[in-house]
């Protein structure tokens, strides 16, 4: 038999038939959170990509890459749980209290990071072939070694 229960409008709700409507905002919260991961994920790749070559740059992409696959591998675990818990009919607490706080603070420390290894120089040099620069100077073209 179904559990039920009285409202303060004298009707009785069935339980179970509310159980979809969690199981939804289960996905939905699984969802989410791969959504964020995959920005993440985008951002190291974009990192990667176009942030030009250098140490600096992998070590950033790494960063976020790592916090990426951690977010997935956390969702993961977090709807196979809640969904186990569905599954019992538990009741109890569904709220995340400390994990967004982290995910924001990874977000800081990445970023951080990034800018940290990409401004340590006060002077930014572009990388040039060091046997040979081209200058025009006056309209003529001069060799130099560098």
């Amino acid at each position: 038999m179904a559990q039920t229960t009285t409202t303060s409008n004298s009707r009785e709700v069935d339980f179970k038939l509310l159980r979809p409507k969690n199981y939804f905002a289960n996905e939905r919260t699984f969802i989410g959170w791969l959504q964020l991961a995959v920005t993440m994920g985008g951002l190291g790749l974009a990192l990667l990509n176009f942030g030009g070559d250098g140490v600096r740059v992998h070590i950033s992409a790494f960063v976020f890459e790592t916090g990426a696959l951690m977010l997935i591998v956390y969702a993961y675990i977090t709807f196979w749980r809640r969904a186990q818990r569905l599954r019992r009919g538990e009741r109890g607490t569904w709220d995340d209290r400390f994990v967004p706080a982290i995910v924001v603070i990874f977000f800081i420390f990445a970023t951080a990071i990034n800018f940290g290894l990409t401004f340590h120089k006060k002077v930014y040099i572009p990388p040039m072939n060091h046997l040979l620069a081209t200058t025009m100077s006056w309209g003529r073209m001069q060799w130099r070694s560098s």
